[in-house]
């Protein structure tokens, strides 16, 4: 990862999905996977995915209700076959939600194909060193899990659409793909900061939430909120591609604290039995009620009340 040129600012188009009225993954049927390659025999090191990794399984574990279980936390996997049979299986065990999350190396192929890189990577023979990320579309799509997210925070990242973004890359409904930089751009990973450029502004997002929502973030919203932060920040701008509009299905809950809240009103019954009407209207109803008020008796006049005509 290293600082690029930023890509062209997504689109904020909407569209109704068919998940976007359920609610959050079930956490039985649900499996995630979590990889952060930081260490390498011959690439620079990325230290940062360690912490993006461990901040994103305690917030994620705990917004969906997860069992540790059904997490798998993978540090610096050493081979190509240690990182893909990590999503098989979850891909496997996944029947409601699963989510594949990768921070490391994007590396690219004499061919041009997109791979990720693991500790035994070399970017001068990247095709048998690293993982072809063939491997990963095709265990996502296999999966019989109804929505299936995968995030990437490497460097040409949004490879995994497709090349040049001529045809999509996952061809089964129900998948949503975060890169967390474009097809010919760098991801960033800052010097002496705990997170990466992508990944800690995407935990921003979900921490604080996007105001305005009313109960759940859906991945449409954290796009457009995510892709606003990084450019205040000057980081290159995330793409994303969805299918079946998975990007309005619930990701997480709203903050309790951006929840609308709405005064209750206070009600009085009627006597007659009728609806109760709102207490304001009562007050005036009651006011009008009420007896004419005496004022006080002064020396040398007589006693008046507020009704009475004025002296003249």
């Amino acid at each position: 990862m290293t600082s690029t040129q930023q890509p062209p600012a997504p689109d904020g188009s909407e569209s109704t999905s068919p998940l976007a009225g359920t609610g959050l993954p079930d956490p039985s049927g649900t499996r995630i996977v979590l990889i952060g390659a930081g260490r390498f025999n011959e690439l620079h090191q990325l230290p940062a995915t360690r912490r993006n990794v461990e901040d994103l399984a305690d917030l994620i574990t705990a917004a969906w209700n997860l069992p540790v279980a059904n997490c798998t936390v993978l540090r610096d996997p050493a081979s190509p076959r240690d990182l893909s049979r990590a999503v098989e299986e979850a891909a496997k065990e996944a029947t409601d939600t699963l989510l594949v999350y990768y921070a490391g190396h994007g590396l690219i192929d004499w061919s041009g194909h997109f791979h990720l890189a693991v500790r035994s990577s070399e970017r001068e023979s990247v095709h048998d060193t690293a993982v072809p990320y063939a491997w990963v579309k095709e265990h996502v799509e296999k999966s019989r899990a109804e929505r299936r997210i995968v995030i990437l925070d490497c460097c040409y990242a949004a490879r995994a659409f497709g090349l040049q973004s001529d045809s999509a890359l996952f061809e089964v409904a129900g998948t949503y793909v975060l890169a967390a930089a474009s097809e010919t751009a760098t991801a960033v990973s800052p010097p002496g900061e705990e997170f990466t450029a992508f990944t800690g502004a995407l935990l921003t997002v979900l921490r604080n939430g996007v105001p305005g929502l009313p109960r759940y973030l859906d991945l449409d919203s954290i796009f457009r909120r995510l892709s606003k932060e990084l450019t205040l920040s000057n980081r290159p701008q995330p793409s994303k591609q969805s299918r079946d509009h998975l990007d309005r299905a619930p990701f997480t809950r709203t903050p309790p604290t951006l929840l609308p809240v709405t005064p209750p009103c206070r009600l009085f019954p009627r006597s007659n039995g009728h609806s109760p009407r709102p207490a304001a209207r009562e007050r005036r109803r009651c006011r009008a009620r009420l007896p004419p008020q005496r004022l006080p008796q002064f020396p040398g006049g007589p006693r008046t009340s507020r009704t009475a005509s004025r002296s003249r």
